[in-house]
């Protein structure tokens, strides 16, 4: 239960997401409510591969 906890806190710290997301690690951290935010910030950081990922991961199947 403890480990549930500690994702839930880390997914809504945004940077902390988003620096996982680059090193090819945290893919378990993005949530419907930050993948948004982290795919602005891919883009103005030139994260361009990262940043579509994460707008494909947000469209419906």
């Amino acid at each position: 239960m403890a480990e549930q906890g500690k994702t839930a806190a880390t997914a809504d710290d945004i940077d902390f997401v988003y620096q996982q997301l680059v090193k090819g690690l945290g893919r378990e951290l993005v949530t419907d409510a930050n993948a948004e935010a982290l795919a602005r910030r891919a883009d103005q950081d030139g994260h361009t591969i990262l940043a579509t990922e994460l707008r494909e991961w947000q469209a419906p199947c």
